[in-house]
């Protein structure tokens, strides 16, 4: 599986980026989201670890 992320910089609001997922299959979002969690947890203590999954989170159910 190949997943693209582009990176969009919002040109009204500079610190406003929109990311764009090549496949946002069920599948593919769910290997995205073990990658960030991965990811994360390297870089991050725990209390930023957990606001940064929580915000994940959030955005994915919106569409929901």
């Amino acid at each position: 599986m190949k997943i693209t992320i582009d990176v969009l910089e919002n040109q009204s609001n500079k610190g406003n980026l929109e990311y764009l997922i090549s496949d946002t299959s069920n599948e593919a979002l769910t290997v995205l989201m073990f990658a960030l969690i991965g990811e994360a947890r390297q870089k991050a203590s725990y209390e930023q670890f957990l606001e940064t999954i929580t915000r994940i989170w959030g955005y994915l159910n919106e569409d929901n």
